[in-house]
């Protein structure tokens, strides 16, 4: 993210902070408190300190600009963004309209994938293809007839074996999602309506596909935790140094090297507690890349989305999360809501986007069921 793009966003949360205040005093019919006025006085001076930073840092990019002319696809992309701008300001006639609305520009959604990337690991983990339609990914199956080598005597012939070529089918299940925004901050020109509609549809398209990518059991996408098969069952719901490493080794060689650790907060703590025989905890700091935790010497990632330590509840996954794939459609559907949320003083902005996902390499992911207990 550029640094200028940082301020924007700076900027964005000040003034979102200012509307706040007033709001609050408008809806319950007062004056601002002395509290509140400073408040509102320390932001309107941060406010006036980034625009200045901002128009600063907007004219030196211009002057390089000047040396360094645009591309034609630097030029793209700043007339989608102004387009889209206008869109959401209510200019209608600035995008063309598809069957379902709007398709949002291809600039925006790229900063939408990019953003839910940074903040979801699922989507850097996963083997994600980003394309519209249904996405089949064939594997090959030996269960039925493995090939296998054996003697033979001489002038006997071999007995041919053959696997079958099966595949899985990622469809295109709809994921909508809903960005209130009020019209004060439309109306306001500092503000970076694209920036703010983009966090907002991350968010929410960050814990919904997350969501369904861990947990999903609805016939929509097929989550990891209730699909793995290939499993370990704690019989007394407790969970042991000896049934961490049952768990690991239950993922073949091939993939350790990229394995992870994927748990709530809740199994993290009890497995937090866990020692080995000298005493030392087997969770550790992560102190190699800056920060996070390992286990058994692979990373831990922590997710609300992950299921609650539990009896009777399968608490953690590990292993390659490439042997789950993930299909995002490459366009995303907009809508803009003028009229909906007019009495509120606020524009509805709507985003739809394809999206399935299913674990296709059973033998990479294993998960870490406890048993009803005692």
């Amino acid at each position: 993210m550029s640094k200028v793009k940082e301020l924007m966003e700076k900027r964005n949360d000040v003034l979102l902070k200012m509307t706040a205040i007033i709001d609050k005093a408008e809806e319950e019919v007062r004056a601002m408190s002395e509290t509140e006025q400073q408040d509102y006085e320390k932001y309107k001076k941060e406010l006036e300190a980034l625009n200045a930073t901002i128009t600063a840092a907007e004219e030196r990019a211009r002057r390089e600009a000047g040396k360094n002319p645009k591309t034609q696809e630097e030029k793209t992309e700043e007339e989608e963004i102004r387009a889209f701008e206008k869109y959401c300001r209510g200019e209608t006639r600035a995008l063309k309209l598809g069957d379902n609305g709007s398709i949002m520009p291809r600039t925006v959604v790229e900063k939408i994938i990019t953003k839910v990337k940074e903040t979801c690991p699922i989507f850097e983990l996963a083997d994600l293809y980003n394309i519209n339609g249904e996405l089949v990914v064939p594997y090959y199956d030996e269960t039925s007839s493995a090939i296998t080598a054996a003697y033979i005597e001489e002038f006997s012939d071999l007995v041919e074996k053959s696997g079958d070529l099966k595949s899985y089918t990622l469809k295109s299940h709809i994921i909508g999602a809903l960005a209130k925004v009020s019209k004060k901050l439309i109306n306001n020109t500092d503000f970076d309506i694209v920036g703010f509609v983009v966090n907002q549809i991350v968010k929410s398209l960050r814990e919904m596909i997350e969501k369904e990518a861990l947990t999903g059991e609805s016939g929509k996408i097929k989550g990891i935790f209730p699909n793995a098969k290939n499993k370990v069952t704690a019989e007394d719901a407790t969970i042991t140094g000896d049934l961490l490493i049952d768990v690991q080794m239950s993922v073949k060689g091939p993939y350790q090297e990229k394995a992870i650790w994927i748990m709530d907060r809740s199994t993290f703590r009890e497995i937090r507690k866990l020692k080995d025989g000298d005493g030392n905890y087997l969770m550790i700091r992560d102190f190699a890349t800056g920060g996070g935790w390992m286990l058994l010497n692979k990373k831990v990632y922590l997710s609300e989305n992950a299921q609650k330590f539990a009896a009777s509840t399968k608490v953690l996954a590990y292993g390659d999360m490439k042997g789950y794939t993930l299909k995002i459609g490459k366009d995303i559907e907009t809508q803009i809501l003028q009229e909906k949320y007019s009495s509120q003083y606020a524009v509805g902005i709507e985003a739809f986007v394809e999206a399935d996902g299913a674990i296709t390499n059973e033998e990479a992911i294993a998960v870490l069921e406890m048993g009803a207990g005692a």
